[in-house]
């Protein structure tokens, strides 16, 4: 699951990368937004790391 999540962050990253150099700022903006919400913070959400040390 985890990583379903940051290949769908990845992709939105890179089509907004793309939408900014075909001018569709608003398109791109949200994307990389959207990149940004669904990488690190879902992940954090749906159980990434654990925070502390391991024992």
């Amino acid at each position: 699951m985890l990583i379903v999540l940051w290949v769908i962050a990845g992709v939105l990253t890179l089509s907004g990368v793309l939408a900014l150099f075909r001018k569709e700022y608003k398109l791109g903006i949200v994307c990389l937004i959207a990149a940004c919400i669904v990488g690190p913070v879902l992940t954090a959400f749906f159980g990434g790391p654990p925070a502390g040390p391991r024992s």
